[in-house]
């Protein structure tokens, strides 16, 4: 077959191999460059692995020194790529390369100044062999808080009606710098608190007052926010836990009734000694409910009845005197009938 033409015969050629079912193949790809790995370390550090550098300061600095090996037989030098917040490094390892088979020290330093707890730090090196990957000096330290509280949370303890027990919280600043601490929150009548400041130390009690505790009230457990001049402990929340039990114990320790059906009440009453007592007077302050008149002899127990007169909601106290007491017991009366909630009108039914 004669073609006239180039593109003729181009064009024949195309449609005879299209006729013939053939396919021209791309031209064969070029084969990816592989990725070169690094060569052998030609570094040997030592210490290995991260180093724990303990209990810092609040303003304490920890060097660590760290020695490297050249193991191969040209010189290396290093260069740092990467360092931690508050790190820093130099050493001889840093100023000239490393000879075939030397040693170098290189020193890391950990600035503990405006940290506070578990730290973790590290540097990243390189050096002047393109064929040698990166090294790594992993370093932990945990840094004390400048101002600490030798407690967080107290207890009272079981407390006379008689006494006013105290207790105290010690703050101490580690860097010696002068100390300012203030309570912060509200605190009720029945505790009062005493600073006594030493510059870097300060001593805040709480004295417990039973006498102002209201009636009934037995046991309590206070959140005290105490603010501070350290920039990193500004602010610390307190417990305080108190009970009180005094001399002649009532059960219930206050009367409550709900049921308007309900007309009195028993109380029971014990000395916590186990030994008699004798009940000199019982009085009802406030109107709405009366007792029964007490037993005249000492006894090792005794039972009142609190009578309701009361039609509506009303609050009394009940005032008990003991013989030998100096103070007298006072019970809480209430009478707080429950109301049923108001049913909704029924809707009317669709006639049809």
């Amino acid at each position: 077959m004669f073609c006239r033409s180039v593109s003729l015969c181009l064009a024949l050629g195309v449609g005879l191999a299209a006729q013939e079912g053939a396919v021209p193949k791309p031209p064969p790809a070029a084969p990816a460059a592989a990725e070169k790995p690094f060569d052998p370390p030609r570094l040997r550090v030592e210490p290995q692995g991260k180093v724990d550098l303990g209990s810092l300061g609040p303003r304490e600095r920890k060097a660590q020194v760290y020695t490297f090996t050249n193991t191969s037989a040209a010189p290396i030098a290093l260069r740092v790529y990467d360092l931690s917040p508050g790190v820093t490094v130099d050493g001889p390892a840093l100023l000239a390369p490393i000879p075939p088979q030397g040693k170098a020290s290189l020193t890391l330093h950990l600035d503990a100044t405006d940290w506070v707890g578990p730290q973790s730090r590290n540097v990243r090196l390189g050096t002047d062999d393109p064929g040698q990957g990166t090294y790594f000096l992993p370093v932990r330290a945990l840094v004390r808080p400048d101002l600490t509280v030798d407690r967080e949370r107290m207890e009272f303890g079981d407390v006379a009606q008689h006494e006013s027990p105290q207790k105290t919280f010690t703050f101490m600043r580690e860097t010696g710098e002068p100390l300012e601490v203030r309570v912060t929150s509200p605190l009720p009548p029945y505790l009062e608190p005493e600073l006594v400041t030493e510059r870097n130390k300060v001593r805040l009690s709480f004295t417990l007052r039973p006498e102002r505790i209201p009636p009934g009230v037995l046991l309590g457990f206070e959140n005290v926010t105490v603010a501070t001049n350290a920039p990193m402990q500004p602010r610390f929340n307190l417990y305080v836990g108190w009970k009180v039990h005094p001399s002649i114990e009532a059960s219930p320790s206050r009367v409550v009734i709900l049921d308007p059906g309900q007309v009195s009440q028993t109380i029971a009453l014990a000395a916590r000694s186990g030994k008699p007592f004798q009940l000199v007077s019982a009085t009802v302050e406030g109107a709405g409910f009366q007792v029964d008149p007490p037993a005249a002899a000492a006894v090792a127990k005794l039972t009142l009845t609190v009578r309701r007169t009361a039609q509506a909601a009303t609050r009394a106290l009940l005032v008990l005197v003991f013989q030998g007491e100096a103070a007298p017991l006072k019970i809480p009366l209430a009478y707080l009938p429950s109301i049923p909630p108001t049913q909704p009108p029924a809707a009317p039914i669709a006639q049809p």
